[in-house]
């Protein structure tokens, strides 16, 4: 893939995140305004955590970063029930971190990643949620091939979670 097609494909994955982060950030304003379309939504997500936090598999002395909580952080929300979390992705020390949650708001990914792959600790996990098969398409690219492994996927309407680890390096 040459480089201009990467930046197309990247900008248009990274708008899709953007997009997804006003949408859900309307979702959880309306929310926290109208208790009726906070049991909806809080219906509609926590089955989807919850499998997300399956996934992951914490044990209560990991440390968990999520990042990209919104709003009003109904992820963070649940995952706190069993850990603590919060950070930005581009630039935050990840590097204390047992796991790594990334919500769907969260962009540039592709940044996002490559400040992971380089800076986590070898055996931390993360769970990157994605739309459109962003995060799908992304880990296909070459220069991503490399860095991650996909350990397991969980599908639900409109989003697809991925639980990675990061690739050991030979040498």
């Amino acid at each position: 893939m040459n480089d201009k097609n990467y930046k197309s494909s990247g900008f248009l994955a990274n708008s899709r995140r953007l997009l997804s982060c006003y949408i859900f950030t309307l979702f959880e304003i309306l929310a926290a305004q109208m208790n009726l379309f906070d049991t909806l939504l809080t219906k509609w997500r926590k089955p989807v955590f919850s499998r997300e936090i399956q996934m992951l598999n914490i044990t209560p002395m990991e440390k968990v970063l999520h990042l990209g909580c919104g709003a009003l952080p109904s992820a963070t929300i649940f995952i706190a029930k069993d850990k603590n979390a919060h950070g930005d992705g581009v630039n935050y020390p990840v590097h204390t971190f047992d796991v790594i949650y990334i919500a769907i708001n969260v962009w540039p990914i592709d940044s996002v990643l490559l400040h992971l792959a380089q800076t986590m600790k070898p055996t931390a996990r993360i769970l990157c949620k994605g739309s459109h098969d962003d995060i799908a398409a992304l880990l296909k690219k070459k220069e991503f091939q490399s860095l991650f492994s996909i350990n397991s996927t969980s599908e639900h309407p409109k989003t697809r979670s991925f639980l990675l680890t990061k690739k050991k390096v030979n040498g």
